[in-house]
């Protein structure tokens, strides 16, 4: 079969010390939709994970950027498609969600951005990064600010419910680890804090709060991931208009494994969870093998809880998305890109290439299977992945290129070839150039 091709649009601008800035992209033909939203950090190498060196850019900063379907008029600014708003790359891509009117995205971000004359942190990026307490709202017709306000210490993931009349705010704080934002006309009100009874949580090493939540889709429960270990469901008092007053939760599920970003299928029976391999120790990170998508049964109408399904995709799998008809994942595996070069670590394989899994989801089990193999393409530490509105077309966020710490990310597409489990990713080979430290990415149809 002749291979469809397709094409994108845009101009490139000058190199500056290395780093190429922002030019006008497009979106490719046969993407269904009018727009992606992506954030960027401009604070740090993806490799400083690893040996906290943040290789500064003087002119990097935190930044939203909308892609268009159409490419703007010679007219238009590139300054009316973008919106500063602080972000991080610090935590599992969740940083921002949009309304269900989409007008308006929300962005959190649990750690500040440090002067650009600071170029390496000893003890590592975790320690030497403020934390800070940020939610930021973006009027998407204007891309300006529309509001901001503290939410709570640590802020690791917001989502919001379907009626789109509050937010949930993971926070990573054992002291408080939800915060809820009621929303009048998109915008927010003083936030309430949720602190939850989890003494039965007791084994573990740190307690590092909620590092990331997604409300059910009924918006009376979410599932919330406790320190990266465990999973749990937490059951909403709610008000006359449906925004929680306060949160019950139920005795986490507790694994051994390093638990990243969720996804509820659609009849809200299963929560998707992946497992990036890794754990607390800096080594992990380095040792990890193959890891696994995780089914748990975790319906709020009945008393099922556990492990009923995994898929094994690759190495670090920390982002994952569903098409809208909710059967099919994409999983964005990392595999050891954020790792820098040299000894010891330019010993170790898969630095060298990122990949992409498919993986198939039945509603009514939650059983998982992976189909075929992870497909390899370019790029370090792809952050996160959404599908267009028809489901055939999948865009990727990818965070810098190779080997040089201050190169330029950019948006890298897919198409889905095939059909039922014959279904595989094929690279298009269209990117839409980004400046280095592209982590989350919103559709808008």
């Amino acid at each position: 079969m002749k291979k469809r091709m397709l094409k994108s649009v845009f101009a490139v601008a000058a190199a500056i010390s290395g780093n190429l800035s922002l030019a006008w992209g497009q979106l490719p033909d046969g993407w269904d939709g009018d727009r992606l939203l992506a954030l960027v950090d401009g604070d740090m190498a993806a490799t400083a994970y690893a040996d906290g060196k943040l290789h500064p850019i003087p002119t990097a900063k935190d930044v939203l950027f909308s892609i268009p379907q159409v490419v703007p008029s010679e007219e238009t600014t590139r300054a009316q498609n973008t919106a500063s708003v602080p972000n991080t790359v610090m935590g599992w891509p969740g940083s921002m969600v949009v309304s269900t009117d989409q007008r308006f995205a929300y962005v959190v971000s649990s750690r500040g951005s440090v002067a650009k004359s600071v170029s390496e942190f000893d003890d590592g990026v975790f320690s030497g990064m403020p934390v800070t307490e940020t939610l930021s709202v973006i009027d998407l017709s204007t891309m300006t600010l529309a509001a901001e306000q503290s939410v709570c210490r640590k802020p690791m993931s917001v989502d919001i419910a379907p009626n789109n009349s509050w937010l949930l705010v993971a926070c990573g704080d054992a002291m408080q680890e939800l915060a809820i934002v009621p929303l009048v006309d998109g915008l927010p009100e003083p936030p309430r804090a949720i602190d939850l009874d989890l003494v039965s949580y007791s084994e573990r090493d740190v307690d590092a709060g909620a590092t990331y939540g997604k409300v059910h889709p009924s918006g009376a429960s979410a599932a919330i991931v406790l320190s990266n270990r465990a999973v749990g469901l937490v059951r909403f008092e709610q008000d006359a208009e449906g925004v929680p007053l306060d949160g019950v939760a139920e005795a986490p599920i507790e694994t051994k494994r390093w638990l990243s970003v969720g996804r509820w299928t659609k009849s809200g029976n299963h929560f998707l969870v992946a497992d990036t391999g890794w754990g607390p120790a800096a080594t992990d990170a380095v040792m990890n093998k193959n890891s696994d998508i995780v089914s748990f049964a975790l319906s709020p109408d009945d008393t099922r809880r556990g492990v009923v399904s995994t898929a094994r995709v690759s190495k670090s799998p920390e982002a994952m998305e569903f098409n809208r008809d909710k059967d099919l994942l994409a999983v964005v595996n990392m595999e050891r890109t954020y790792l820098p070069g040299g000894f010891p670590t330019g010993l170790f394989r898969h630095r060298k290439a990122s990949s992409l899994s498919l993986v198939k989801v039945d509603d009514e089990t939650g059983e998982l299977a992976t189909l075929g193999k992870p497909m390899t393409f370019r790029g370090v530490l792809p952050e996160d992945a959404v599908f267009d509105a028809d489901g055939d077309h999948i865009a990727v966020v990818v965070y810098q290129d190779h080997g040089r710490p201050r190169s330029d990310g950019w948006v890298t597409f897919f198409r889905i070839d095939g059909t039922g489990d014959n279904r595989r990713p094929v690279e298009t080979g269209v990117r839409v150039p980004l400046p280095r430290g592209g982590h989350d990415l919103a559709a808008i149809d």
